[in-house]
């Protein structure tokens, strides 16, 4: 029977593709990032190694303020989503199902949303003249001209810390409650609430390190991402001056071609900062375990009163607020788009045309495709490569299978910008830059790890028994994979291609350093806008992009409900 059950598809091939995709683009980017970083680029003239770069980037008055502006956003929006996230997590994993339901639902929703779109959309919502401070205004007569405040673009990174939280709180909520389904915490909650307990210390005390162990990974890639983020730093983060990720795409697309070499420097340097912040937080793990071993077995049983009615208030009103800021940013998207006057200090638009729209549509079908076209092509590739490494799981070994996993998510933990610098360079050393496939290549590194995510745990929990049952008729190992797996197993491929289609619309910087311009999205063409264009215009793009994502998402409801798929 175990010869019966080998792999339905050809040996090790898949597993080596993908390690081959990210593993080897990644050390093979940060190789050259490397290299060129120290000065060494022959078909730039450089043929010595030297350390001229790195003189040339400390001595730029624009670095220590950028790095400050980079720690603060990325640390504050870290630290504030894994504290909202865990206590969102473990007040509705108290609440049961029914209080988990519609708060998973609208948290993947927010997952779903592109970066640029709800960065734009915020930044209508927080700017001098956005909605809050038009509220502001009607209701108390102050500010009758938008106020000269830097509410967006300030140089402390306080807009950009707030989008970041927004956007990576939902995806640490889904993390942990995917967690809390593995550990299932419900028998120990009510032993502890036998013993005297109040439920929030029981859940601390006695779920919180059984739970930490399980998500610190999309903790980590929450911290990783925050400190190298490109597109929402270029439209919610200070310009004067920009964040590090940002400098570092302004040196390598400088025309001058020696800035190349100062921007592998900052390259190296954003990695060696993002490590840091890693090993900080790790060192920090284990201060807090010290400190916290005593508190865990002291057998207190519950909070002072006010502190448990004041964190209760306190979450209920940090819940309120980010429903209503997303939904609020997106709705001021839609607005403007539909926006013919819209004056300070009025709340809603005088007047509602479609003017932008029509303005917008003579060369809005070329990023559009474009979008269409990489979503499609990169989530098709993705689902396929994910399903085949899992199915090759079945023979290799429990221990090398998750070894091979942690590789699989190295893009997720390394910033993207450090070794995304050095593969521009190998595409301009082997003629693929601004070309498809190097476009597509970049998507991929991205969108696979989220498809693999998304596609691994429903796949690896199919019931086998399906499979020996069609195996012991006589069906072929292909045919058992395309005629009983496939379409019982059919939701989580829609919905893992759909989550791969939301990933690559979002992606800025693999299309701008992949496409050198000549390739055009919806996301680099809006933010692009973003930098000073009608904010009509801005909105039909945020608002295309938001809906162009939710399509994906609809289309994998559609053929999970679509009973024809089945097997005949």
């Amino acid at each position: 029977m175990k010869r019966i059950l080998l792999s339905t598809l050809p040996g090790k091939l898949p597993p080596a593709l993908a390690l081959l995709l990210l593993v080897g683009t990644i050390l093979v980017g940060l190789g050259l990032v490397v290299v060129t970083g120290f000065g060494y680029l022959p078909a730039l003239g450089a043929d010595a190694p030297s350390l001229e770069s790195f003189r040339r980037l400390f001595a730029d008055p624009r670095l220590w303020p950028s790095l400050l502006a980079t720690l603060t956003a990325g640390l504050v929006a870290t630290v504030a989503s894994f504290l909202t996230a865990l206590a969102l997590a473990a007040a509705f994993d108290q609440a049961g199902e029914n209080g988990q339901g519609w708060a998973h639902r609208f948290a993947v929703a927010v997952l779903a949303l592109p970066h640029v779109a709800l960065a734009l959309g915020l930044a209508f919502l927080i700017m001098p003249s956005g909605w809050i401070m038009r509220t502001i205004a009607q209701a108390s007569g102050l500010f009758p001209i938008p106020a000269d405040w830097p509410l967006v673009t300030d140089r402390g990174g306080v807009a950009l810390a707030l989008g970041l939280f927004l956007k990576e709180t939902p995806f640490l909520f889904i993390a942990y409650l995917t967690a809390l389904a593995q550990i299932k915490p419900a028998s120990q909650l009510l032993m502890a609430r036998s013993l005297g307990y109040r439920n929030h210390i029981a859940w601390v005390k006695l779920v919180l390190p059984r739970l930490y162990p399980l998500i610190r990974f999309p903790i980590l890639a929450v911290l990783a991402y925050s400190l190298s983020v490109v597109d929402m730093a270029l439209i919610l983060g200070p310009s004067t001056p920009a964040t590090l990720p940002v400098l570092i795409l302004r040196w390598a697309n400088d025309p001058d071609l020696a800035q190349r070499f100062v921007a592998a420097a900052a390259a190296i340097l954003q990695l060696l900062l993002v490590s840091g912040a890693i090993l900080l937080w790790l060192l920090g793990e284990v201060v807090v375990k010290r400190l916290c071993s005593a508190w865990l077995s002291d057998g207190r049983r519950a909070w002072p009163e006010w502190i448990a009615k004041s964190g209760s208030l306190l979450l209920r009103g940090i819940g309120i607020v980010v429903v209503a800021a997303v939904f609020l940013s997106l709705l001021s998207l839609l607005l403007w788009s539909a926006a013919m006057t819209w004056r300070y200090p009025d709340i809603l638009p005088q007047a509602i045309s479609l003017a932008a729209w029509q303005r917008a549509g003579m060369t809005i079908w070329q990023p559009l495709g474009a979008s269409l076209l990489l979503a499609i092509a990169t989530s098709i590739t993705a689902t396929v490569l994910a399903l085949a490494c899992i199915e090759h799981e079945k023979h290799v070994r429990r221990y090398l299978v998750q070894r091979a996993e942690r590789w699989l998510f190295l893009p997720l933990l390394v910033p993207e910008v450090s070794f995304l610098v050095g593969i521009h360079v190998l595409l301009v050393l082997i003629g693929l830059n601004g070309g498809w496939l190097a476009v597509g290549w970049l998507h991929l590194l991205f969108v696979f790890p989220y498809v693999f995510l998304t596609l691994k745990a429903p796949w690896r929990a199919f019931d086998l028994r399906f499979e020996h049952m069609a195996l012991a008729l006589g069906q072929s190992p292909w045919r058992v994979l395309w005629r009983v797996k496939l379409p019982m197993m059919r939701g989580s491929l829609a919905w893992a291609a759909a989550i791969g289609g939301s990933v690559s619309l979002s992606l800025y910087l693999p299309t701008v350093l992949g496409g050198e311009g000549r390739i055009v999205t919806l996301a680099s063409e809006a933010v692009a806008l973003s930098a000073g264009g009608d904010r009509r215009v801005v909105g039909v793009y945020g608002t295309l992009q938001t809906t162009t994502a939710a399509l994906f998402f609809l289309a994998a409801l559609l053929a999970l409900r679509h009973r024809r798929w089945t097997a005949k």
